[in-house]
């Protein structure tokens, strides 16, 4: 018994120490957060839309851990549209510049539509022979999350494609279980005026808009990261300034949205900001031998009175993205 009970404990001592390299040969949960090595991956994404997306990553090391130059040709098919874009980004230590083209095939484009006599969108739905005045179907002076959902119920869609480009500017800033990054975009899109845009929740016009975008993630090599999230937008919008008045004598609110022609007095176009706020979480589930990271973003605009912004199907200010990353190095 003297003998049995402390040879038990040295090979319990034993396992415990066996097993130990073990139970950390998996990668960090954060490790999406780390440098990655370079060289050619590709990544492979599906996502709640649904939708998926395939990247061809390409990393050139310039100056060991201080200058990186990195390639990217992105594909995404999603539900309402699908896009090809080639990208380059070049990294300085902390620092990045980069751009990218593409192309947009966007075939459930929502568009604001007035009628020439009233200066309001009906949403899709007929036209009845009753006056404005009495007539009970709904119709909206913007593009709002209400107006959506029902251009979706009556198919009030269009098929619309167009290039873009952009430039960007980034940084980060790592520390101790944290790391900080701030990306400054300066984007051309050709899409038509007061159309709704998917990838950033929001309603805009073709031509140049800005974009911020900062994280402050707190990350843990067993746990993943997590942390806010905060997208700032400078769009282009048509709005009627003063009271607009349509070529059938309705007046137009000071505000509306519109589409310049020379059915409708006082249609300017003009910049609005707009501010977005939610979270970014992550981790490495190592589901599968490669590398892998699950992503949840999250943005609203929850006590702001914006009634553009957010997915329409849920009727509320918020923008919700569900995404599986799988990555090969090739």
């Amino acid at each position: 018994m003297r003998i049995g009970r402390p040879f038990a404990g040295i090979l319990a001592l034993a396992g415990v120490l066996l097993s130990g390299p073990a139970a950390f040969a998996h990668p960090p949960a954060d490790d999406f957060l780390n440098v990655q090595k370079p060289g050619p991956h590709l990544t492979l994404m599906p996502f709640i839309g649904p939708g998926f997306r395939a990247t061809y990553d390409h990393r050139y090391e310039l100056e060991k851990e201080v200058t990186e130059l990195r390639t990217q040709v992105i594909g995404t098919v999603t539900v309402p549209f699908a896009e090809i874009s080639a990208n380059a980004d070049i990294r300085f230590f902390l620092m990045s510049f980069g751009g990218s083209v593409g192309y947009h095939d966007e075939w459930h484009t929502l568009v604001f539509n007035p009628d020439p006599k009233t200066g309001r969108d009906r949403a899709g739905a007929p036209l009845t022979d009753q006056p404005p005045n009495v007539d009970p179907t709904p119709t909206f002076n913007d593009l709002t999350r209400t107006a959506r959902a029902i251009k979706d119920q009556n198919s009030d869609t269009l098929q619309k494609s167009w290039a873009f480009y952009e430039g960007r500017w980034g940084f980060v800033w790592p520390a101790y279980n944290f790391m900080g990054v701030s990306n400054l975009a300066f984007r051309h899109d050709g899409r038509p005026d007061v159309s709704y845009d998917w990838e950033n929740g929001t309603v805009m016009n073709g031509g140049w808009n800005i974009r911020w975008e900062g994280y402050a993630l707190f990350r843990a090599r067993n746990f993943g990261f997590i942390g806010p999230a905060v997208r700032l937008l400078y769009v282009p919008r048509n709005r009627v300034k003063g009271e607009g008045v349509t070529m059938g004598g309705f007046n137009v609110p000071d505000g509306s949205a519109c589409v310049a022609s020379e059915q409708l007095t006082n249609c300017k176009r003009t910049y609005e900001f707009e501010a977005q706020y939610g979270i970014l979480m992550g981790f490495r589930p190592n589901w599968v031998g490669s590398n892998d990271t699950f992503l949840l973003r999250a943005y609203t605009t929850l006590g702001q009175k914006n009634d553009l912004f957010g997915t329409q199907v849920f009727r509320q200010p918020l923008q919700l993205l569900f995404a599986y990353m799988v990555d090969f190095d090739l």
